[in-house]
This record gives structure tokens, C-alpha cells and sequence, in this order.
């Protein structure tokens, strides 16, 4: 059974990362789904993990780092894996997505260009204390931003191979 309901989160997974893909936005019955499924397979404990990574994604959404979608995707993935798992499988997507966008900015030789601009948004931050929005409208631009969703699927699929992997390893 367990198997059934991790085939099941992975195809969730699939669809928010193609659609997300293809139509730069994640569709909210696919979130549903992958709730439902999470609520099903975790019960009460899909709640607090999914919120926690909720309110933290919130935060980002704000400061336009990421799309609404891309925060309820990883507190769904949060939710269905448990907290520290969660974690472990949206920074691993979060790798993903970093090694991404550098090789974009490398193959645009635009790599220096954008460190110059994050390092003075962080030298502004440090200096008024303000926490203002990041970039310049740039989260709708898709020749500037890459789909999240891709990134955190494969980063859960990923997590999930090697910690099978060592699952099978230590005989458990």
C-alpha cells in the first residue's frame, strides 16, 4: 500500500511540474488532489508540517521569489512527507533549481549582471533594515525565471530514490 501512495504523490507531483512547464503556472486541482491524497495517507499529521512550509513560503511569495503555486506545492510536499523528510526533498528541489538558473545566466552570460543585483538588494536589506520586493516584476517574465515545479518534483523523486536506496542498503 505504501507504494500505491507514493505512485500516487509522484503523479501529482508530475502534473503540477508539467503544467507549470508548459503553462507557467501550477493548477490548483492538481494542489487539491495532491492534498486530498496527502490527507488520506497521513490524516492529521499532513496539517502542521504543510502549514509551517506554508507560512515560510508566504513570506518568499511576498517578496516575489516565488509564485503562490510554487509555495503551496512545497507545503503540500512538506505535508505529505513529514517535516524533516519535506525539507530534505524541497532543498534538494531548491538545488535543483539553483544549478538551473546558473547554467541559464551562464549560457546568457548574465551570470555577473545578476549577483551584482542580488548582492545589492542584500547590501540595501542590511543597510535600511527594509525588507522590500525582489527584482523588478521579473516572477512573470519567462525568459528570467525558471518553473519551480520541475525543480521540486525532481528533488522529491530524488529524496525518495536515495532514501530508498538506502533503505534497501541498511536492510530496513
Amino acid at each position: 500500500m505504501k507504494h500505491v501512495k507514493t505512485g500516487i504523490f509522484c503523479l501529482i507531483l508530475a502534473g503540477a511540474a508539467w503544467t507549470d512547464a508548459t503553462e507557467g503556472k501550477i493548477r490548483n486541482w492538481w494542489l487539491l488532489a495532491g492534498t486530498a491524497a496527502g490527507i488520506w495517507c497521513r490524516g492529521r499529521v499532513f496539517f502542521p508540517a504543510a502549514a509551517v512550509v506554508l507560512a515560510l513560503a508566504f513570506l518568499l511569495f511576498r517578496l516575489r521569489m516565488m509564485g503562490a503555486g510554487d509555495g503551496k506545492l512545497m507545503a503540500l510536499i512538506a505535508g505529505y512527507l513529514g517535516m524533516e523528510a519535506g525539507m530534505e526533498a524541497i532543498l534538494t528541489g531548491m538545488a535543483v533549481g539553483a544549478c538551473w538558473s546558473l547554467c541559464r545566466l551562464w549560457h546568457n552570460k548574465s551570470l555577473k549582471t545578476h549577483l551584482v543585483y542580488l548582492t545589492a538588494y542584500f547590501m540595501r536589506l542590511f543597510q535600511t533594515k527594509k525588507v522590500e520586493v525582489y527584482g523588478d516584476g521579473a516572477l512573470k517574465d519567462p525568459e528570467r525565471t525558471i518553473p519551480l515545479a520541475p525543480c521540486m518534483a525532481a528533488g522529491t523523486y530524488l529524496y525518495l530514490m536515495v532514501s530508498g536506496a538506502v533503505s534497501v542498503w541498511m536492510g530496513r
